[in-house]
């Protein structure tokens, strides 16, 4: 088994989902991550919020931040799901360095 690094990865999902999509949204990208053979250990919904500048049209996003853990090499097969799906509007993924 490789060496499983902690991530932090905020994504935001359009605003103009229903609650029940984006549940279902939600849902499948945890699935997609342990599918992944990855972990999620925490997950903190910011909820709506205005963004800074409009993306994509849309002037608000739904925050939701995720602690991960997964092996380095999964990384641009789960961006790659991220971007290929069009209910999230943008992404990030911080490798959180530990002193």
């Amino acid at each position: 088994m490789q060496k499983m690094d902690k991530y932090e990865l905020m994504v935001i999902i359009k605003p103009i989902l229903t609650e029940e999509e984006r549940l279902k949204v939600q849902k499948k990208f945890q699935a997609h991550i342990e599918k992944l053979a990855a972990k999620v250990t925490q997950t903190d919904v910011w909820g709506k919020r205005h963004l800074a500048y409009e993306i994509s049209d849309h002037k608000e996003g739904y925050y939701i931040v995720y602690k991960i853990e997964m092996e380095p090499g999964k990384v641009a097969e789960l961006e790659g799901y991220i971007k290929l799906n069009d209910a999230f509007i943008r992404h990030i993924l911080i490798l959180e360095k530990h002193l």
